[in-house]
């Protein structure tokens, strides 16, 4: 009797187990998201080809808010921020991977709202670090909303090579609007890459999405 006694005290138990992970009412949640980029950048390449010394050569790109931004979210979407930064551009098809010679020393960049003027910010030295382990912020914040047109300028003041550049029957000022090239290439700072025959430079532009603001007031 003590034994069956014990067994039914058991069986009541696991019972009581099971009631307790059971019985307790449950409610779903459904939880989903569409996700879509903020942006519409026209990322077309921008290849100045072959150029010559104290040349100022300059094309743009627009950046705007998506379709879905304008439209879908439109009766919540306050405005969209973004920042510029430049990158060392890989140069395809090597192993290990290489790095053109850095552009950003006469690069410059400008952003345009609703054909507002552009002010002209030079790139200027490469990020810290090994190449193609960092970027440098170069222009920003900008904040775009729905009914802006908005443009980025990318312009260069093709530099000079040390030797090849008289300052003294320079123009004043140059095509590029300057008094002074904004870049020479000199033998010091560039050691056997210097090349007055030809000398590849590029990198590359990034446009940065850093904040969302959503909570438009009706």
């Amino acid at each position: 009797m003590k034994k069956l006694f014990t067994i039914m005290i058991a069986l009541v138990l696991i019972v009581s187990g099971v009631a307790a992970v059971s019985a307790y009412e449950a409610h779903l949640i459904n939880v989903k998201a569409h996700v879509e980029n903020a942006l519409e950048v026209d990322t077309t390449e921008i290849d100045f080809g072959t150029v010559f010394p104290e040349e100022w050569l300059s094309q743009h790109r627009t950046v705007q808010l998506s379709e879905s931004a304008v439209t879908e979210l439109a009766s919540d979407l306050a405005s969209v921020d973004i920042k510029l930064f430049a990158e060392w551009k890989p140069i395809p098809q090597t192993s290990p991977v290489a790095y053109y010679n850095w552009m950003g020393y006469f690069t410059y960049v400008g952003w345009n709202v609703n054909n507002a003027a552009s002010e002209m910010e030079l790139i200027g030295e490469p990020p810290a670090g090994a190449p193609g382990t960092a970027a440098v912020e170069i222009a920003g914040p900008y904040t775009l909303t729905t009914d802006d047109v908005n443009t980025l300028y990318v312009s260069i003041d093709v530099p000079v090579f040390e030797g090849y550049y008289n300052n003294l029957t320079d123009p004043e000022p140059k095509p590029s609007g300057f008094d002074d090239p904004t870049y020479i290439i000199t033998k010091a700072a560039w050691g056997d890459k210097f090349d007055p025959d030809g000398m590849d430079f590029g990198l590359d532009l990034k446009v940065q999405v850093t904040n969302i603001v959503r909570g438009i007031v009706s």
